[in-house]
């Protein structure tokens, strides 16, 4: 019988009667991975030490009564385990206790009033050596992978070890990695890792974090081998860039290099990061054009919560037109130098679901200065907003669209016809025009704004549209920047 045949409620009846045949003088409670036999009859008090078990520890030991039935059984009970892997690296303290080496055969972990043994060092790229080994010497089992994370992992060695765990996931699709990688390993490595033996890779991450003053000194890990430049990245579907580093960040140079063959991404996430400008995530969104369903640009600093300027376009191209033209987009969530109404001018666009546009300035009015012509404008852009809105809402296949606009140290929701801001200094200056157009705001400038500085932080106002747009054109407010 093919294995996908095999009636699965057989499979728990089989589970249940072992479980009940296992129990003797009372009901089994399961604490972490033990198993502890408790007598009804003879209550006593006792104490337990639960730790933090891995979610794939926890899948291997449910699946180990599975895998000794048959080979077939052991094939699906391998993968079931071994779809999703995470490496971590380890830290932290510990001590050895008087206990079986073997947990399988020490089946209650008890809380020992007065431990023994002495603090022992472990060293923290241990369970990355081991899986080095496993795989290397069980092949099959590295072939039923098809998601791994590795995490903490940011040095010349240890990239070559995560390179080595790697060559035998030859149906890999998913993969996050430390941003080292781009500068340790070389072109033929990346080729390997993009392509496989079996199924191209699907989705990359790639992590940055501030390394430590004794890694950043260490000379080994200073080279750069710029392997992005070789590789391939025309099978990979999604490609995610998240944190920060000061230590050989990720550039507009390795999107560019990027961009030369990935024309197929669907999905582009590039997020608290400070290092890449606008000129970068275009060249990504040129080269999947056609294909690209999500993009997401969010360049927040781990510095703090500050948008740093997303910079400015290096050509004379309209970024608001390039957008709208992308056919297949349909999630934006994205930083700009300046935006205007054409950004919505195309109601055949398939956007849908939340979307927020950053901007530090109004197209053609990069100066900054609060003028008349300004708020015109913004008041186009508004309503253009509004009428997409509404040409989505009443489409063959309607969807809904909320609009979120960033500009100015201001929240504009279209669809309410609503600013969010802090107004207080308006209304001391014109109290009679604002008395009755102000209410109290649901948003606030930390954590939900773009506004993130936390010293400067206060409660935010809500002002209907119109009034906003009034006292602007009265330069009782500005939308300078």
């Amino acid at each position: 019988m093919h294995i996908n045949e095999f009636p699965y409620e057989i499979l728990s009846k089989i589970l249940e009667e072992t479980a009940k045949a296992n129990v003797r003088d009372g009901p089994t409670y399961t604490f972490g991975l033990s198993q502890v036999q408790l007598p009804l009859e003879k209550p006593t008090t006792q104490r337990y030490l639960r730790g933090a078990v891995p979610p794939e520890m926890l899948k291997w030991d449910a699946t180990s009564a599975i895998r000794l039935v048959s080979w077939q059984w052991h094939n699906w009970a391998l993968g079931f385990a071994l779809k999703d892997v995470y490496i971590r690296r380890w830290k932290g303290g510990e001590r050895w206790a008087e206990l079986p080496n073997r947990r399988e055969s020490y089946s209650l972990y008890e809380m020992i009033d007065r431990p023994s043994g002495t603090a022992v060092y472990r060293d923290p790229f241990a369970s990355l050596k081991h899986t080095v080994r496993t795989f290397s010497r069980y092949p099959e089992v590295a072939s039923k992978i098809k998601r791994m994370w590795f995490h903490g992992f940011y040095t010349a060695e240890t990239d070559k070890l995560v390179f080595n765990a790697l060559k035998n996931c030859i149906n890999l699709v998913s993969l996050s990695l430390p941003w080292t990688a781009t500068r340790h390993m070389d072109a033929k490595a990346w080729r390997t890792l993009l392509l496989g033996n079996g199924k191209p890779l699907e989705s990359l991450e790639l992590q940055c974090v501030d390394l430590k003053s004794e890694q950043i000194k260490d000379r080994e890990n200073h080279f750069d081998l710029s392997p992005l430049e070789s590789a391939n990245f025309g099978q990979l579907r999604r490609l995610k860039i998240f944190g920060d580093t000061k230590f050989m960040p990720i550039t507009d140079r390795d999107l560019y290099a990027i961009a030369r063959t990935a024309n197929r991404l669907e999905e582009f996430h590039l997020t608290c990061i400070s290092t890449v400008t606008i000129d970068g995530v275009i060249a990504i969104v040129k080269a999947a054009r056609s294909t690209l369903r999500v993009l997401e640009h969010s360049p927040r600093s781990q510095d703090g919560f500050w948008h740093p300027h997303p910079g400015s376009p290096s050509d004379s191209e309209h970024i608001c037109e390039l957008l709208r033209s992308c056919p297949k987009l349909d999630t934006l969530s994205i930083s700009l130098p300046s935006m205007c109404s054409a950004l919505f001018a195309n109601e055949d666009v398939k956007w849908a679901g939340d979307l927020q546009v950053r901007a530090l300035h109004l197209c053609g009015h990069e100066d900054g200065r609060s003028t008349q012509e300004a708020a015109d404008h913004l008041d186009k852009l508004l309503r253009q907003a509004r009428r997409l809105i509404h040409c989505r809402a009443t489409s063959v296949i309607p969807k809904e669209l909320y609009v979120e606009l960033f500009f100015a140290d201001c929240i504009f929701e279209p669809s309410l016809r609503a600013a969010h801001g802090d107004f207080a200094l308006a209304q001391v200056t014109g109290e009679s025009i604002f008395s009755e157009a102000l209410s109290s705001s649901g948003k606030g400038p930390y954590g939900s704004t773009g506004l993130y500085e936390k010293e400067e932080e206060g409660p935010f106002q809500r002002m209907d549209e119109d009034a906003f747009l009034s006292g602007v054109r009265r330069k009782l407010l500005s939308i300078s920047t």
